[in-house]
């Protein structure tokens, strides 16, 4: 799959509002981990936050591939 069709894959992924609601109740989710452990429960919160950031990075590095179209239309322009 060459780097625009993927980009028009992230891109639609990205906007798709299904995608958005899962990603948003995951994290949800995982605040509420942190939200209800006791005040020892340091390896709880710790990896609930690491999930957090996982799924922010997901959605980082699908952002990064929506890009590449803009990237590509601005790269012509100056040219």
């Amino acid at each position: 799959m060459d780097k625009l069709t993927q980009a028009q894959w992230c891109e639609n992924l990205l906007n798709d509002d299904f995608f958005k609601k899962v990603i948003e109740d995951l994290k949800t989710q995982q605040i509420g981990v942190i939200m209800g452990s006791n005040p020892y429960d340091v390896d709880v919160r710790e990896d609930a936050y690491r999930h957090i950031r996982t799924i922010d990075l997901i959605v980082g590095h699908l952002q990064g591939i929506a890009a590449e179209k803009q990237i590509r239309e601005k790269k012509w322009k100056i040219l």
